[in-house]
């Protein structure tokens, strides 16, 4: 009965690992040139939301950069973990390449109340 557990247990492992790796092909880390069109959202505590734009519409191939522009550290971490960029300092930015249509609404993560999202046509 344990080595089936065990079984078990890789099987579920195995499967997590590969519903992972499929999600980075459809939205994950990117360099600006591979990008259709690269869209600017910067992160602020203007307005309410802390993201500006708060939405952004953008098609499928096309890039998000964010950019700290804001003296605190901040993230971005898409609200069904499909995608995060880790801490950015003044300044700083990372861009995510979007290849699926759909809305992803996202937050920073050490400041939850900062919300936005990414809506992806094809």
């Amino acid at each position: 009965m344990k080595v089936q557990e065990e079984n078990n247990v890789k099987g579920l492992f195995g499967l997590v690992l590969f519903l992972g790796f499929a999600l980075l092909a459809l939205v994950g880390p990117a360099k600006a040139e591979e990008c259709a069109r690269v869209h600017e959202v910067q992160i602020t505590f203007e307005d309410a939301t802390g993201f500006k734009p708060a939405a952004v519409g953008i098609e499928v191939g096309d890039c998000i950069r964010w950019i700290n522009v804001a003296f605190d550290a901040h993230s971005v971490v898409a609200v069904d973990r499909s995608f995060r960029v880790g801490m950015l300092q003044n300044g700083a930015d990372a861009i995510i390449a979007f290849m699926k249509p759909g809305v992803y609404p996202y937050f920073c993560g050490p400041h939850p109340p900062m919300k936005g999202q990414v809506i992806v046509k094809d």
